[in-house]
């Protein structure tokens, strides 16, 4: 097993031949690292750095070394503008990899990185309001829309043979749009929505809204981070032993939950989760690697992340200086067809194809992040049930 990635950064190797280990190339990564995903967002991280250790042992970035400024923002709006100013600001960082929550992205981006000119590459954001923002072409995500999430949902559920559903969602910007688009989706196939109800996160305990949820149907959505109250209203759900079915978003998943529930409430929850397709190639060549460094290839956007710090990577190099107001233009150029193919982790083949003035197409470990006019990308999404002690993935069509 390969040393930690954290470990080799924080040791201070920098393996690059020819760059100069004293310059840098700073761009913020405004992660919540603690709140209700820190678990997951920390498994991001390791994703991210090992792009950031890949391009520096490929001889770094324009000539310098490729530095990820990590900041905390709690997955709290209000925090996530604190760190992303004082990214900007103080730190004076070329761009941005993060936020992970929808929240803390559009409020810092309207607040403080669009009226800077900076870019925001998000790694988890799903909110169908970012799609919407008037950014100026400067604010991209590789994870996808949860109108693809939600519709996908509703589409699992009715398939299920669900006809019948209640719908409780946290308060937060994501859990509310993404509660939104399933309910609309999932009345267009012919789905009846019998409750809507919005609960608030970090309460005491959720019986009394489990109770009416369950009282109003056999089947239920939940849209719940499991860091802020999702796991307790999950297990009220099951306590009240009139639930069939529960469906829910990757916000739900943690490692406690294999101490927490047993074999028979699992049997009764499917989550739909952004996810890469493990039969591609790129995926393939991704997996070998972050297997050997001790990261999970599969986790939750842990594949998303690293792509957003490696396409941040190559479009600060084809940029060719670190301008600000060419990173958009840049990200475009490195991220779509038409071009030569590259993989994850060939930033050395990469950088000689810009310095020859070829053009390139990142294929990226999460899937092709070919951004729209909107800063979206396609993406996929899996089915997941957890049984004989962990998560069983299928890709949905």
């Amino acid at each position: 097993m390969l040393k930690s990635i954290s470990l080799v950064l924080a040791a201070g190797l920098f393996l690059g031949c020819g760059a100069n280990a004293n310059a840098q190339i700073r761009v913020g990564a405004p992660f919540a690292l603690t709140g209700p995903v820190g678990e997951l967002a920390r498994e991001m991280r390791k994703g991210a750095e090992l792009a950031m250790a890949q391009v520096n042992e490929q001889g770094g970035l324009l000539a310098s070394r490729y530095q990820l400024l990590f900041a905390d923002t709690a997955c709290d709006p209000g925090r996530a503008v604190s760190a992303v100013r004082a990214l900007i600001e103080e730190s004076e960082v070329l761009a941005l990899v993060g936020p992970v929550c929808s929240g803390a992205t559009l409020r810092q981006a309207q607040s403080v990185s669009i009226p800077a000119g900076v870019v925001t590459l998000s790694v988890a954001s799903a909110s169908s309001l970012i799609t919407r923002l008037n950014d100026n072409d400067l604010v991209f995500r590789t994870a996808p829309s949860d109108d693809l999430k939600g519709e996908a949902m509703a589409r699992v559920a009715y398939e299920t043979g669900i006809r019948e559903i209640a719908i409780s969602h946290a308060t937060d910007a994501y859990n509310t749009g993404i509660a939104a688009v399933f309910a609309a989706a999932f009345e267009a196939i012919g789905g009846r929505v019998v409750l809507r109800q919005s609960h608030q996160p970090n309460q005491g305990g959720y019986q009394r809204e489990g109770q009416a949820a369950a009282n109003a149907a056999a089947n239920i959505a939940l849209f719940a981070y499991y860091g802020s109250g999702g796991l307790e209203y999950l297990d009220a759900l099951f306590k009240t032993g009139r639930v069939a079915h529960v469906i829910a978003t990757d916000g739900l998943m943690s490692k406690e939950m294999d101490k927490k529930f047993a074999a028979e409430d699992f049997a009764r929850l499917t989550i739909v989760k952004a996810a890469a397709d493990h039969d591609r190639s790129a995926y393939k060549h991704w997996a070998q690697f972050a297997d050997a460094a001790g990261v999970k290839p599969a986790g939750p956007y842990v594949a998303n992340a690293y792509d957003a710090a490696f396409l941040m990577a190559l479009a600060i190099e084809a940029a060719g200086n670190a301008d600000r107001a060419k990173i958009a233009k840049a990200l475009r150029a490195v991220s779509g067809p038409p071009g030569v193919r590259i993989l994850p982790g060939e930033f050395a083949k990469a950088r000689a194809l810009l310095q020859q003035g070829q053009e390139i197409d990142y294929d990226g470990a999460s899937g092709p992040v070919d951004f729209d006019a909107a800063g979206d990308i396609a993406g996929r999404v899996s089915v997941n049930r957890f049984a004989d002690g962990s998560w069983h993935e299928k890709m949905l069509d």
